[in-house]
């Protein structure tokens, strides 16, 4: 579960957000609730947390600086914002902290459970973007001794899917591969992609398998990768540039993968082609 820091100064409401919201079903619980930002920032120092939700208004530190000590010490946690103040400077300092949501006072159960259901999307996502990379590292490191890239898997899944047009699930492994390739750009997830077709991730993984011979992650890892080959022989983009259009936000990690699947780096890549 999402461990969650409740701050507000007003006990009462306080209370209110750790009792009425339904934290079970957005797979989160409160770790603490805390009626002072200064106590808050001593909890956040010693704590695993993936959400704050905090008052901006509080006596010697208000929720704007608290949030960004959290970032200082977590640049990942989520963050909302709740306000007894309609002021446009509050909200605009909000924003430029990357905050999922800035909810007015008198607080609506159902509008924080909305901004919460949001929080949890983009932790889902970004949970399942950390499991594909780490399966990905785990089929480098089982290809160690062998450092083919993996591009013949990507042309022999192709080349099963048309052999198999007439057939339902080859139909639908088709689509699912026009899905992948025009959101290359965007986080691709096994659970995104059942939500768009429909189906339960289980077997969407399982039947994308057997018609292609390649996991969907796999897939999805392979593609950005041949899509970044493209860019680099065709177009004159920034190395940056290209792993941005191919998925990847970190130009680290994607230099490293595409240096682990061909031998060599994007630039060497470049001056070869």
């Amino acid at each position: 579960m999402y461990n969650v820091l409740l701050v507000d100064d007003e006990d009462l409401d306080l209370e209110a957000l750790r009792r009425f919201i339904p934290w079970e079903q957005l797979n989160m619980q409160v770790v603490s609730a805390q009626n002072s930002a200064i106590s808050a920032a001593k909890y956040i120092d010693q704590a695993e947390l993936d959400v704050l939700v905090t008052d901006i208004r509080m006596p010697q530190m208000s929720g704007l600086e608290l949030a960004k000590l959290a970032q200082e010490r977590n640049k990942s946690i989520r963050i909302v914002f709740i306000s007894g103040y309609e002021d446009f400077a509050y909200a605009k300092q909000a924003l430029s902290l990357n905050a999922c949501s800035y909810i007015l006072k008198p607080v609506n159960d159902n509008e924080v459970y909305e901004a919460l259901t949001k929080v949890k999307e983009m932790l889902d996502q970004e949970q399942s973007r950390q499991q594909t990379e780490r399966a990905y590292m785990e089929i480098v490191q089982a290809r160690s001794t062998d450092r083919k890239p993996p591009l013949p898997d990507l042309k022999q899944a192709l080349a099963d899917c048309d052999k198999k047009q007439n057939k339902k699930n080859s139909k639908l492994a088709q689509e699912i591969i026009a899905y992948i390739h025009a959101h290359i750009h965007e986080v691709i997830t096994l659970r995104n992609a059942a939500n768009t077709f429909s189906y339960t991730p289980n077997y969407l993984g399982l039947m994308f398998r057997e018609e292609t011979g390649v996991a969907f992650t796999d897939y999805v890892i392979q593609a950005r990768l041949l899509k970044a080959q493209e860019l680099l022989t065709d177009t004159n983009l920034k190395i940056y540039e290209i792993a941005d259009k191919v998925g990847y936000r970190n130009l680290n990690y994607f230099s490293k993968q595409f240096k682990d699947c061909f031998g060599i780096s994007p630039l060497e890549f470049r001056r070869q082609s």
